[in-house]
């Protein structure tokens, strides 16, 4: 399994140690998912769809934002071709629920799938279409702004010092936000017409 990791660079490795002394979350990674992260090896492919499971995502965004984790050139060097706009699916056991990873994107895109990680993006623009309720997780300092086009109930997870604006929402639409971060932003525009409810969370990992 080092080998495997060490073939991708220190990075990754550095992370998995990390995660084993504790350095993450207080509490060493639990043998179950040590055994998962090892099962992946050097698939790329199964690394990312362990990375992209919703357990999974606080966990990897918070290593990610205290150092401990990879950074976003690495993941753009090595993962480059597994984010912004490749699809996965069943990630979390759920049939037919499609997973997301956007980095470093500050593009216009209309939200297509269930579950979007987004990390390392400033001034993203993302529309949510009608009758879709996807789980949007924003971190490492990403600023985003949602458009809802109606019937839509998201819940977005909000981390460190990230930023999410709802700007434009049909009346029709409910928003929940959790913030895991004093420092999380949350901003309402003049536009939003939307019942938006926000709570402040413990990030437990």
């Amino acid at each position: 399994m080092k080998d495997n990791i060490r073939n991708m660079g220190n990075e990754l490795l550095n992370f998995q140690k990390s995660a084993i002394l504790g350095k993450v979350s207080g509490e060493p990674l639990c043998q179950e998912y040590l055994n998962e992260w090892r099962k992946c090896g050097d698939s790329k492919e199964q690394l990312m769809q362990l990375a992209l499971r919703q357990q999974s995502i606080p966990f990897f965004v918070s290593a990610c934002d205290n150092g401990v984790g990879v950074s976003k050139d690495y993941m753009l060097s090595e993962f480059g071709d597994y984010m912004n706009g490749r699809i996965f699916y069943d990630c979390d056991g759920v049939s037919g629920y499609s997973y997301e990873l956007l980095i470093q994107s500050n593009t216009g895109i209309e939200l297509c799938v269930d579950v979007a990680n987004i990390m390392w993006s400033k001034d993203l623009f993302i529309t949510i279409s009608k009758t879709k309720a996807p789980r949007i997780y924003i971190s490492n300092g990403s600023d985003v702004c949602l458009s809802l086009d109606g019937f839509n109930s998201p819940a977005i997870y909000l981390f460190d010092n990230s930023k999410v604006t709802i700007d434009d929402a049909d009346d029709e639409s409910d928003v929940i936000i959790y913030k895991y971060s004093k420092d999380a932003n949350v901003e309402i525009g003049k536009y939003c017409l939307a019942n938006v409810k926000v709570f402040n969370k413990e990030l437990k990992l």
